[in-house]
């Protein structure tokens, strides 16, 4: 009778280190993980057909309706504009500019933006649009 009891005790699985590794994984992947920064200013951005995707680090203005605007997270007002996108230019280390813009904002207000940036060296300007699913039809 002592020898069953002692095989029906061995058969006992031991969870303790399976909880443990998935503890940290759990911690690991907290840790390294990354999150996005949400832009300040929600803009409803165009839609593209063409579109290609800029990968190095770059200047990023928002320009709302109504006339805010953000440059690379920062709301920011049109008297503060220029020095701000010079401050921001220098820290990136970028001549690209990505204007990011309502589908309704007034000319006006992205004119303004534009001005500026050509005033402080800002060589190529990008609008940024949201990708458009094309679909072909056959007829």
């Amino acid at each position: 009778m002592a020898k069953r009891n002692l095989e029906n005790e061995e058969q006992e699985l031991n969870l303790t280190p399976l909880i443990d590794c998935v503890f940290l994984l759990l911690i690991f992947f907290m840790v390294t993980t990354v999150f996005k920064q949400p832009y300040t200013l929600q803009v409803q951005l165009p839609e593209a057909v063409k579109a290609s995707q800029i990968e190095e680090k770059k200047l990023v203005g928002t320009v709302t309706i109504d006339g805010r605007i953000e440059i690379n997270r920062n709301i920011v007002t049109s008297g503060e504009l220029e020095t701000v996108l010079m401050r921001e230019k220098q820290d990136t280390g970028s001549l690209t500019l990505i204007l990011r813009t309502d589908q309704q904002t007034r000319h006006k207000h992205m004119l303004e933006m534009l001005q500026v940036a050509k005033r402080v060296g800002v060589e190529k300007i990008v609008l940024a649009t949201d990708d458009q699913q094309v679909t072909v039809s056959q007829e």
